[in-house]
Formats: C-alpha cells, structure tokens, sequence
C-alpha cells in the first residue's frame, strides 16, 4: 500500500498492489478501496435532494424538505414565495448546499423569515442549488454499512452547556475546554458560534439559566469540541432493516447514512427521526477512534469485499 505524497503534503490517494488472477496488479483509489465491479454510481446519492426524493418512496424516514434551485432563487425578492415555503414545514428549519460542503454554509435551528433569508444568503455562497428541511431534533449518528449490513453505528456530540444560573455562557465555555479530554478540540468561538447561540435567544456573556442546556454549534464530534460514541451494539435492532434497505436502494458497497435520532436505544417507531445525508466516501475512522465504545474495524470489512 502507498500513499501519493506531493511536495511533502500528503494527499488522499492511494495505489494497492494486489493478487488478482493469481499476479500482482496496481489499484489506484481515492480515501477508499472500492472494488472496480462496485464503483459506478447510478446516482448522485450525495445530492440530498436526490437522496430524499428516492427515500420517500421507499418509506424510508426523512425529515420534510424543499429543495431551491437557482430559478427559484431569483423569484425569492418576492416575500410570499419565501413565506409560503416558511409556512409549509415545521419549525425550526436548517438550510444547506444539496451537495457535500461538511457542515460549511448550514444554517440551523432557524425559527423566523429573516433568519431563513440570511441561511439562505450563507447557502449560496458555496453552492447555489440548497435544501430547506425540517430540524430533527436528537442526536446525530452515523449508519455505516459495508455490503449491504451494517457495520458501525456511531453517534457524535455537538459541544453542549448546561447553566447554573451564575455564570456566563463564556464563562462555561472556558471552564469546558479546561475539561475536555486531550483527544478533543477546544470550543472555537466565532462568528457562527455567536449566531448559533443567538438564534438560541443567547449572547455570549448572558448568564446560562439554571439547569438549560444549549448546543454550541451544528457540527457534532470531538473536532468540534463534543464527543462521540460507537454503540452498534446498543442501537434498538428495529432500525437495521431501515438502514439495511436504504443500502439497497442505493446500491452503494459502502456508504455512510447520517441520521437524527432521538434516542438509538429505543424502538425507531416510537420516535421521529430520519436520514438527512448519504456519504458515498464515509470517514471510517469515526467507527474506529470514537471516544468511547468498542471499535469497529470498518478497514477490515472493506477489503473483505475483496475476497
């Protein structure tokens, strides 16, 4: 196995010397060793547009959405486009780019139309084809299967305070990061940090009521401040078949579903929860150096397809 490196900055692409028809033969690939067989993609389940247009006729849960293309954009100096669109879902909204952009440009926990005007603003700075939809609210996990079944459940943690009526939201943050294990980044505090927290009703040097609790930031894991936690072997079984035949329908070897759920521990019927993205490239390392929980070697499986 070896990795391209380019003026001494390693990249993320790969060439593997395997036996194939009994003689060595170079693979070339890029984050993820696919088999040639399984690498064509019928669509573009990274489009969450896509994805969620596909998902709804299946059953699968999603959250309600809408999707904004650049026509629409135009018609948005019209206020009653905006507001019909705002009064169709329920609040609070999230607005995000359709494709990739790892958390940049989202908006979240929007709850009134300037705030959707100015997501939607953000948005279009990296992409200008968005989704509006629904804000699920719980946890947000990570569904890797590899295969068709699931290989790693995952469940990462946004930074969060909980007041005590005495201090400051600044001051809770810098009492956090004094905690944090080493492992984990500190809270950086900046520009969406502060709009995050203001579209909570919060400022940074307002007094945290007693016993509220209030995310920092959209982004969930230790790079970000939080925490994260593997549990495949504490999710409810009721969400397998679900995650097992989102797999299906798109017909991907290895993807990553991310989902809000409530709480992976209880029965998926009981709960409104719901796929918001598919990750056709999945971060296997999150399976592997979550915080907690047993790890999962995801690496291993992959290149059980091999065989």
């Amino acid at each position: 196995m070896e990795q391209v490196i380019l003026w001494g900055r390693p990249l993320d692409h790969y060439r593997a010397i395997l036996p194939i028809g009994g003689r060595p033969k170079n693979f070339y690939f890029e984050s993820i060793p696919i088999p040639p067989e399984f690498s064509e993609m019928s669509d573009n389940w990274d489009d969450k547009a896509t994805l969620k247009d596909e998902f709804q006729k299946y059953g699968i849960p999603v959250p309600g959405y809408c999707e904004l293309s650049p026509f629409s954009l135009l018609r948005f100096n019209d206020a009653g486009k905006i507001e019909d669109i705002f009064s169709k879902l329920q609040k609070p909204l999230i607005v995000k780019p359709r494709v990739g952009s790892h958390g940049r440009h989202t908006v979240t926990n929007i709850s009134t139309l300037p705030q959707l005007r100015e997501g939607i603003n953000t948005g279009r700075q990296i992409c200008s084809y968005l989704v509006i939809e629904e804000h699920l609210v719980g946890s947000v996990c990570r569904a890797t299967l590899v295969g068709g079944r699931l290989a790693g459940f995952y469940t990462g943690y946004a930074p969060t305070l909980i007041g005590d009526g005495k201090k400051t939201i600044r001051e809770l943050i810098k009492e956090k990061d004094k905690e944090r294990p080493s492992r984990v980044e500190p809270i950086r505090i900046s520009k969406e940090l502060h709009d995050h927290i203001f579209r909570s009703s919060f400022v940074m040097d307002d007094i945290l009521p007693a016993q509220a609790s209030l995310t920092l930031t959209h982004r969930n894991g230790r790079l970000f401040g939080g925490r994260t936690e593997e549990m495949i072997d504490s999710l409810h079984p009721s969400f397998v078949p679900i995650l097992e035949k989102a797999a299906k329908v798109t017909g991907l070897p290895v993807v990553g579903f991310d989902c809000i759920i409530p709480n992976p521990k209880s029965d998926q019927a009981s709960q409104k929860w719901g796929i918001i993205e598919c990750n056709s490239l999945p971060f296997i390392d999150l399976h592997y150096y979550a915080l907690e929980g047993k790890p999962r070697n995801i690496a291993g499986m992959i290149w059980d397809l091999w065989n």
